[in-house]
C-alpha cells in the first residue's frame, strides 16, 4: 500500500552537484537531515522487509527516488553498513544483507511504496524549525517528568537547539495541548508533574471516553490504514517494542481522531500521561512486547477490520484496563530511579 507522507512546509531539493559530487548547495543542516530521512525510509523498508534482502541499492536510482543529490545518499549507506543492515560486496553499491548473509544479488528497480513514499512525489521534506527539534525536546520533557518539577528557559532552550523564539514556543504551545507542558498566561513554561493521580484521572478519563470515540471513529477510518496495521500484528514475527509503541499510538491518536466532535479529541489528545510512561519507560529499559496488550491491539484492530464497531469498543476498554495496570508498575520503578542528567535549558523548581 501506499503510505500518506506529511503534508510539507517546506520543500526543499538538492542541486545535482557536478563531478565528486563536492558542490553540494543548500544549508548544512538540511544536508544533515536529508541523509537521516534518507536513513530512516530505507532502514524502515529494510527491517519491516517491504524491501527484500540481496536487493542492490546504488546512489543514483535512490537520489533520484528520493529528488536529492548522491551526498546524503552516500551518507546514509555508509551508517546503514555501520549499523549492518547494508554489506558490501563484489560489485558497486552495497547489498540489503546482514553480514555473513547469503544472498544473491538482485539488481532491481526500487519501489518508491516500499519505502513509504507517495508515488511521483518522493521529494524530501525538509521539517521546519519546530518539526526539527520537536521530538528531543519532547524526549527530554518526559524525563524531566519523572523528577519533579521543572522551569523551562526559552533563552537557554533556543541556544541549545539554535532556534528562534517562535519555533520554539510553537513546538512549547504543541506540548502544552498534549498535557506535558503548564502555561498560564503571565506564567513561564513548566513542565507537567508526573504523578500517580495525574496518571489516573488520564485513565478515568480515556476508560469514558476512548470507547465511545471509536464507536464513531470507526466506520470513518481508511481500510488501507487498518489493513496494515493487521498485517504488522499478525506477522509471523511478533512486533519489536517500538514497533509495537507505535502501534499503541495509533490506539491514542488515529483511531481515534476521526470522531466528528473536535472538542471531545481535544480531550483524548490532552490524555498522554499513560502512552508518555509507556514510551519513557521503554526507551530507558527496553523489552519484549507485553503478550496480553499486543493481544489487546490485534482484537481492537481486527473487530474495526470486520466493521463490528461494539466489539472494538470493548476490545479498546479491555486494552486500557491493561495498560493502565502496566503504567502503575512501570510508575512505581521510574519514580526511585536516580535523577538524570538534564539539558540546563531545564532548571528545577523548589
Amino acid at each position: 500500500m501506499t503510505r500518506a507522507t506529511p503534508a510539507p512546509t517546506q520543500l526543499a531539493r538538492d542541486e545535482e552537484a557536478g563531478p565528486g559530487e563536492s558542490g553540494e548547495s543548500g544549508d548544512p543542516g538540511e544536508r544533515r537531515l536529508r541523509y537521516e530521512l534518507i536513513r530512516q525510509r530505507l532502514r524502515g523498508a529494510i527491517v519491516e522487509q517491504r524491501i527484500e534482502p540481496g536487493l542492490v541499492l546504488l546512489e543514483g536510482p535512490v537520489a533520484k527516488v528520493f529528488g536529492t543529490s548522491r551526498i546524503p545518499v552516500r551518507k546514509a549507506f555508509e551508517l546503514l553498513h555501520a549499523e549492518g543492515l547494508l554489506c558490501t560486496f563484489d560489485g558497486r553499491g552495497y547489498l540489503v544483507a546482514r553480514p555473513g548473509q547469503a544472498v544473491q544479488p538482485q539488481r532491481l528497480p526500487l519501489d518508491a511504496r516500499a519505502l513509504g513514499l507517495e508515488e511521483g512525489n518522493a521529494t524530501i521534506h525538509i521539517p521546519s524549525e519546530s518539526e526539527r527539534i520537536h521530538d528531543e525536546l519532547e524526549q527530554t520533557i518526559s524525563i524531566a517528568m519523572i523528577f519533579g518539577r521543572f522551569q523551562i528557559d526559552e533563552s537557554a532552550a533556543m541556544e541549545h537547539f539554535n532556534v528562534n523564539r517562535v519555533a520554539l514556543r510553537e513546538v512549547l504551545s504543541r506540548l502544552v495541548d498534549r498535557g506535558l507542558v503548564d502555561k498560564s498566561t503571565y506564567a513561564s513554561w513548566r513542565v507537567a508533574a508526573l504523578t500517580a493521580r495525574a496518571v489516573n484521572q488520564d485513565f478515568e478519563l480515556l476508560a469514558l471516553l476512548a470507547p465511545a470515540a471509536l464507536r464513531e471513529s470507526g466506520p470513518r477510518l481508511d481500510r488501507d490504514m487498518l489493513a496494515d496495521l493487521r498485517r504488522r500484528l499478525h506477522a509471523p514475527a511478533a512486533p519489536q517494542a517500538q514497533e509495537l509503541l507505535r502501534l499503541e499510538q495509533h490506539l491514542h491518536g488515529a483511531l481515534l481522531a476521526r470522531h466528528p466532535n473536535h472538542k471531545l479529541v481535544g480531550m483524548l489528545q490532552q490524555c498522554q500521561m499513560p502512552w508518555l510512561i509507556h514510551s519513557t519507560f521503554d526507551r530507558m529499559f527496553p523489552q519484549s512486547p507485553n503478550p496480553p496488550l499486543l493481544e489487546n491491539c490485534r482484537q481492537v484492530i481486527d473487530a474495526l477490520w470486520d466493521g463490528e464497531y461494539e466489539r472494538a469498543a470493548q476490545a479498546l476498554q479491555d486494552y486500557l484496563a491493561q495498560a493502565r495496570k502496566r503504567a502503575q508498575l512501570q510508575l512505581k520503578v521510574l519514580s526511585v530511579l536516580p535523577e538524570a542528567q538534564l539539558p540546563a535549558y531545564l532548571v528545577r523548581q523548589s
